[in-house]
């Protein structure tokens, strides 16, 4: 099932319902394991307008993110 950003916040009860939310939980999950494959998996559950909106997100505020997701996206 493909969710919007807003979906997604929610379901992973994110403090914003927003790409910072999501970004928080995300950046939560890679600093607890720094292989994590949670934060990918869950992008990957984002619509495809939805993932591009987020990559343009943290591409500017959260390189590190970006990085490994677009790392490990075709894992």
């Amino acid at each position: 099932m493909a969710y919007t950003i807003k979906g997604l916040a929610k379901a992973n009860e994110c403090e914003s319902f927003d790409c910072y939310g999501l970004a928080q939980v995300w950046n939560y999950w890679l600093a607890c394991n720094c292989n994590d494959k949670q934060s990918v998996n869950d992008f990957k559950r984002l619509r495809k307008a939805d993932r591009k909106e987020m990559l343009d997100y943290l591409y500017l505020n959260d390189w590190d993110l970006y990085a490994h997701i677009v790392n490990h996206l075709y894992d």
